[in-house]
């Protein structure tokens, strides 16, 4: 309840936290059932969105027979998937702006504090690759999507803010900001694509990076030291920061990664 008192021109601040007499000053408790229910269908738009990732990487989005892909994959019924998405084209989009914006915050838990433009550059270029090694799923989904293209995409700012700075501090000598964030975003897709068809691992990763650090004018020494600190890093810090980092299957090779 607010009230105000007028005395000539002043007004006195609404008195927000009143409490009236005999009021308990606390918050209602959310109802069991209702906290169950909301986990419940959090999960299950999860598990479909997953669902929709498999199924839907590397075809085209479009007519009955993709949805009965998803609902077969997910093993739930069609009425279920139209519970929580209207048509596949809105899943679709909801899924690219979710993974669009879970990479940014995953990565930014390894790569923000990081000061230096050389090893920011290789840390994003490869946790990217990585996590294509890892789920190829989600690989497929975001080249079939084009997710890594776009003025306004936040992984292609934070990429040429990176460039920005190591022009300045003389690490980077390249003429265009553009020309050099369309090489890397080139060859981040191109990897990406390359490793999803099962054609590379590792050591191909570190190779990408290496090669783009020297084309932006790092030195063969320098490149490849700081790839291999990069990646070292990665490897320590992903398993209890990226929740996506895995271990086992194809990415078993992580762990004898020198």
């Amino acid at each position: 309840m607010e009230m105000t008192i007028e005395t000539g021109r002043e007004i006195m601040a609404p008195l927000r936290n009143a409490s009236l007499p005999g009021t308990a000053d606390t918050k209602p408790q959310e109802d069991h059932r209702v906290r169950v229910a909301r986990e419940k269908r959090k999960r299950m738009r999860a598990h479909l969105m997953q669902s929709i990732i498999a199924v839907c990487s590397g075809r085209k989005l479009t007519g009955s027979t993709v949805i009965e892909d998803v609902v077969r994959h997910a093993e739930v019924s069609r009425g279920t998937f139209y519970k929580y998405f209207e048509t596949l084209d809105e899943a679709v989009i909801e899924i690219a702006s979710e993974l669009a914006e879970e990479m940014t915050v995953g990565i930014s838990s390894v790569y923000d504090v990081l000061d230096d433009p050389i090893l920011r550059t290789a840390t994003g270029f490869q946790t990217f690759l990585s996590r294509s090694l890892i789920d190829p799923n989600w690989g497929a989904f975001i080249i079939h999507l084009d997710l890594l293209n776009g003025e306004q995409n936040q992984i292609a700012s934070k990429v040429k803010g990176d460039i920005r700075l190591g022009i300045q501090t003389g690490d980077y000598f390249v003429k265009s900001v553009d020309t050099a964030a369309d090489l890397l975003m080139g060859a981040k897709h191109e990897a990406i694509r390359r490793i999803i068809a099962g054609e590379h691992d590792v050591s191909y990763i570190q190779d990408m990076a290496a090669m783009v650090l020297k084309s932006f004018g790092v030195s063969h020494h320098k490149a490849e030291k700081s790839v291999v600190h990069s990646f070292e890093r990665l490897c320590k810090l992903a398993p209890a920061k990226l929740s996506w980092w895995k271990t086992d299957g194809p990415a078993a090779q992580f762990r004898s990664a020198p």
